[in-house]
């Protein structure tokens, strides 16, 4: 035998599930009884509800956790399970708990005196009654005034009398007086009682709320279509698909140590006196800067412009001599290094014909001062490559901190992205000496981002004029979509070609169907949705979570359409 489970609403009445019970097939049913229902309580709903099953030739399980559901369901013979699957079983009506002795008023008791009718004008004696007595079924214990006054304890009397209720009649000197305060504290629970019941209503109208999402059934459509972002545009401009930009910027300062790799000579000069020995039968003018080579092939320049004479004509032991002019001038060496500390020798002066330096050459004397010394310096290219690596280390977490930059309602928007380095520094300097060096820069990255809202009008407006105006986009897939930035104009502007799949299918009206569902029960209206053109399946939220019925305002209703492909 097939056991079939039959659910009921919180506020479901013995008519409709009557009718459920007639619908449901199988010989077994199992009837699931939420624990705050109210159509249980009734004990004459339990018999409708055996004889509907009688009638339907099923055999009912009552599935519940209600003690006073249960009781009830066993008084009137149906057996009750704790849940789904679970042994049923016939439980017995509790019997009502005997009351006490104390409690009970005995045939045999004295009756209590009754007043004299011929002494109308005397006070009817007071019945004698012990100090304390007992109120019926478990009341608290009172106190008779006329007893306390009888007994002598007027200080008792009075003090019980604010407190205690007498048993009995208790005979006065004059009328009863209302009690105001007990009056004023009823009727301000009473209030009290009243605003919250029509503050939870209140609330429950404005606060409550539902989540709708319609699976819906949807084609795959190629989107390739381009826009515009103009960062000095105040509006987005929808039908124009030009989107309103903004820059956004994050700076950090960097630092990091690197190795120079560059040489540098820091020797001095050798440096001395040349002189200038000319056999020629012309003068000669040198400026500043001859060149005279040592034979070894170390050149010295002279260090200002020098004139020497012609040779002139003498006779020596009767014999024609040609006697040599001469000019003296200082000289230095044209590299660093104690190599160029040259011993005395003759130099040619190579800015002479070869025919005319035998004639006319240089004398140079001991040549001194010169040193030898290579240091390591920073060079432009250590500094580059110190920069690339500084700024590679940093990108990805530079990324990270832009991105986190970016205004709320905002998207930045892939392949916008730049880094660039400002304010360069290196200590030593260029050229400068130092075997380890420091550098620092201002790190800038920089993005383009627009409004999210307006991202997704100006895509879904380009993809509605692609698929037509009969269907309705489901899923625009720009969380898919890739963008190629173009370049950037110098105005700033720069525009985008975007490729992505979205989905689209028969148009489903959210305001429209959010009016027809308000106010509906949770069952009710997760039907209705399902019978909507397209939609596969329905997913409903309601809040707070006790609430079985939909908002009654359509706009406290959110809708969504997800594609049930996906």
């Amino acid at each position: 035998m097939k056991d079939n489970a039959l659910y009921l609403e919180a506020d479901e009445d013995i008519t409709s599930a009557i009718d459920k019970l007639h619908k449901v097939a199988g010989e077994a049913v199992q009837i699931v009884v939420p624990k705050r229902s109210t159509m249980l309580q009734s004990i004459i709903n339990l018999k409708l509800l055996k004889k509907a099953a009688a009638d339907a030739g099923k055999e009912l399980v009552l599935v519940t956790n209600d003690r006073v559901a249960s009781d009830l369901a066993g008084r009137v013979g149906l057996a009750v399970a704790p849940s789904l699957g679970a042994k049923a079983v016939l439980t017995a009506a509790e019997a009502p708990e005997p009351p006490k002795a104390e409690d009970v008023i005995e045939a045999d008791d004295p009756e209590p005196p009754q007043p004299d009718p011929t002494k109308a004008d005397e006070p009817a004696p007071a019945p004698k009654k012990p100090l304390f007595a007992r109120k019926s079924l478990g009341d608290k214990a009172a106190v008779s005034l006329a007893a306390v006054t009888e007994a002598g304890a007027p200080e008792l009397a009075s003090a019980a009398a604010a407190d205690t209720v007498a048993v009995g009649p208790v005979p006065g000197p004059g009328p009863k007086l209302p009690n105001f305060g007990r009056l004023q504290r009823r009727l301000l629970w009473g209030g009290l009682a009243v605003v919250l019941v029509v503050g939870y209503f209140v609330a429950m109208y404005f606060l409550t709320s539902a989540k709708i999402t319609l699976y819906a059934a949807g084609s795959k459509v190629a989107i390739d279509t381009s826009f515009t972002v103009d960062p000095s545009a105040s509006k987005s401009d929808t039908a124009g698909a030009v989107l309103a930009g903004q820059v956004v910027t994050f700076s950090k300062d960097l630092s990091g140590s690197f190795t120079p790799t560059g040489s540098k000579d820091e020797g001095t000069k050798a440096g001395g006196t040349m002189t200038v020995v000319n056999n020629d039968t012309v003068p000669h003018d040198f400026v500043a800067g001859t060149h005279f080579q040592a034979p070894d092939g170390k050149q010295f320049i002279t260090n200002t412009a020098v004139h020497v004479d012609a040779a002139s004509a003498s006779i020596v032991n009767h014999q024609p001599v040609i006697v040599a002019a001469k000019a003296t001038v200082a000289v230095t060496a044209t590299q660093n290094g104690d190599g160029y500390n040259e011993a005395a020798a003759k130099y040619t002066i190579t800015g002479l014909p070869p025919d005319q330096q035998q004639y006319t050459y240089g004398q140079g004397a001991q040549m001194s001062g010169g040193t030898s010394k290579t240091v390591t310096v920073v060079t432009q290219v250590d500094v580059d490559k110190a920069k690339a690596d500084l700024l590679a280390k940093d990108k990805s977490g530079g990324q990270t901190a832009l991105d986190s930059h970016v205004p709320s309602g905002y998207q930045a928007l892939s392949g916008t992205q730049q880094q660039t380095a400002s304010n360069v520094s290196s200590s030593p300097s260029v050229d400068a000496e130092g075997t380890t060096a420091t550098l620092s820069l201002k790190a800038v990255y920089t993005e383009l981002a627009v409004k999210k809202t307006d991202y997704a009008a100006v895509v879904e407006a380009q993809e509605q004029k692609q698929i037509g105006a009969q269907n309705q986009i489901y899923d625009n897939g720009l969380s898919t979509a890739q963008l190629t930035p173009g370049p950037p104009e110098a105005s700033g502007r720069q525009s985008f070609q975007l490729t992505t799949q979205a989905y689209d299918g028969l148009k489903l009206d959210k305001t429209q169907i959010a009016d027809q569902l308000k106010g509906k029960r949770y069952g009710d209206a997760s039907e209705a949705a399902g019978q909507l053109p397209g939609v596969q399946r329905v997913e409903i939220s309601l809040w707070p979570a006790w609430v079985t019925r939909l908002p009654g305002r359509a706009s406290q209703i959110h809708i969504s359409i997800q594609v049930a492909s996906q």
